[in-house]
């Protein structure tokens, strides 16, 4: 039993963990997708105003990076994004080159919608749980992005990368 995927009782854990993963995911992304379709956002536009509610005013590079993304690509989303009146851009007075994104107040209420209705959802779920296991799942979740966190913070504040939120 060495843990790998589908080898022994851990592996059997895990496949059941990738599972449990990736149902939560899609119920949470499929039940979203209507919300996004009403703002006319897609996904990427999505991520993009969720990742400057979590971290404010962020560089165009660094929201590039963290999401995976091309400067390029990120250019074309946060264009949309301007486009809709979700953001603004500005640049950085100690470097013109660099682009800092930030909200406009109907960026800001269309991410509280987005971030609305995956509440909602999620209360609905969780009704259906007595306390203790209510209480079990929200440990669970809570230890298992710790875990993440801890991970997540190791990538981005790399030196070496233009992955560092909210410098300027």
């Amino acid at each position: 039993m060495n843990g790998a995927m589908g080898e022994g009782v851990r592996g059997e854990l895990t496949d059941r963990f990738v599972c449990a993963i990736q149902h939560l995911s899609r119920l949470m992304h499929n039940e979203r997708l209507g919300e996004l379709k009403k703002l006319g956002l897609n996904a990427h536009q999505a991520n993009t105003l969720m990742m400057l509610y979590h971290h404010g005013p962020t560089r165009m590079g660094a929201l590039a990076n963290y999401l995976g993304s091309k400067l390029p690509h990120m250019s074309i989303i946060v264009d949309h994004l301007v486009g809709k009146g979700y953001l603004q851009r500005s640049s950085d007075p100690s470097d013109r080159r660099v682009v800092i994104c930030e909200f406009t107040d109907d960026g800001r209420k269309a991410t509280q919608r987005i971030i609305n209705h995956t509440r909602i959802r999620a209360k609905k779920v969780a009704e259906k749980w007595d306390f203790k296991q209510f209480e079990s799942v929200v440990e669970s979740l809570e230890s298992l992005w710790s875990t993440d966190e801890e991970r997540s913070v190791c990538i981005v504040s790399d030196p070496n990368k233009d992955r560092l939120f909210n410098k300027m």
